[in-house]
């Protein structure tokens, strides 16, 4: 998954609108989450925030990380929702790209 996440800034890449999905299996769930965001970021951890003061200090949060996404998701973010990060470096390592989706589908194995 992390390798083909370079890929993702191309607007090409979301032509198959079953790419706007990451599927997570782990030992007790396999869970859907839809992206709602895809961006380069300088090597800071700011987008990687896991706790907040209130819901609309993480609304607030949930909304700057939609404004950052290269690509225009029609995929809206509530600060109900919960939210699934990935990041990795890019080809020069000098940058991070970072992946946020929704959670939109859990099941218990």
């Amino acid at each position: 998954m992390f390798g083909q996440i370079p890929y993702m800034l191309r607007k090409n890449w979301f032509s198959d609108k079953n790419k706007e999905y990451i599927k997570l299996s782990t030992k007790n769930t396999n869970s859907i989450w839809q992206i709602f965001s895809v961006y380069e970021t300088e090597p800071v951890t700011d987008y990687l925030q896991a706790k907040f003061n209130s819901a609309t200090t993480y609304q607030e949060f949930l909304t700057n990380l939609k404004n950052k996404s290269k690509i225009k998701f029609n995929t809206e973010v509530e600060n109900t929702d919960k939210i699934l990060t990935l990041s990795t470096c890019n080809d020069t390592g000098n940058k991070r790209i970072a992946v946020h989706a929704k959670l939109i589908k859990i099941e218990n194995k």
